[in-house]
């Protein structure tokens, strides 16, 4: 399992969002990306996603080039945001029979009820999601992505909906996915949540990629990096 991205470039109009952007990853990845507001973070998951097309530029996974007509490549991504897409008229069960359908995964009640205890919803796995608050929809999608271990798992500022107990859930989820040699690549503002966990950091500024480094302790280089876009003496493990 590899993702491989070579000189990825997305223009609207004549703003660049992303310029030539090259990565390679193996299995088990956990990439952080950083970078201030406008640097391009969202653009490149989504292009990564399959959700919008490239102007220029290649995305391949585990072989397959990924566009956004390929739907038999797109079965293998995942992508967890704070506007991950439920349906709010169906219940929390539903849901999670209805997505893991779509992926023609017909998983048995016992696994989608265990996925709902493990993200703490048990007793509510029959409720209406419209029902449910932001923190807990964004625990309803991490025991969507359990049950569908996709080999790219895609995350843009997964932090801001969930409380402590959610962000525990989360991290325990993402750090065991990594470990069945799966790859996750999160765009997250909490830059010390990022680093805790990832194995690699990317930074983005102005659409082009600054910084491509496995993690290291202790990390100079990184923090070099990334304190050129800080407010002079604001720390980037604050």
């Amino acid at each position: 399992m590899r993702l491989t991205v070579n000189h990825l470039a997305k223009a609207y109009g004549f703003l660049w969002a992303l310029r030539d952007v090259s990565i390679d990853l193996p299995a088990g990845a956990f990439v952080a990306v950083l970078g201030p507001n406008g640097a391009g973070k969202t653009t490149l998951l989504k292009l990564l996603a399959g959700l919008i097309a490239p102007t220029t530029g290649a995305i391949q996974f585990d072989g397959v080039t990924l566009a956004p007509n390929n739907p038999l490549a797109r079965k293998q991504i995942g992508f967890l945001a704070p506007a991950d897409h439920l349906y709010d008229n169906l219940t929390v069960r539903e849901n999670l029979c209805f997505f893991t359908s779509l992926y023609q995964r017909n998983d048995r009640t016992v696994n989608i009820d265990r996925a709902l205890e493990t993200v703490g919803l048990s007793q509510r796995r029959d409720e209406f999601v419209g029902n449910l608050s932001s923190g807990l929809k964004c625990r309803v999608s991490i025991a969507k992505w359990q049950l569908l271990q996709p080999g790219l798992l895609l995350l843009d500022e997964p932090y801001g909906v969930l409380d402590g107990n959610g962000v525990d859930l989360l991290e325990s989820f993402l750090q065991s996915h990594c470990q069945r040699g799966h790859i996750v690549i999160m765009a997250s503002h909490h830059v010390s949540r990022a680093l805790k966990l990832c194995n690699r950091a990317l930074i983005l500024h102005q659409g082009r990629l600054s910084f491509d480094e496995a993690k290291q302790q202790p990390w100079p280089s990184f923090a070099q990096a990334f304190g050129e876009f800080l407010p002079h003496g604001e720390s980037w493990n604050s």
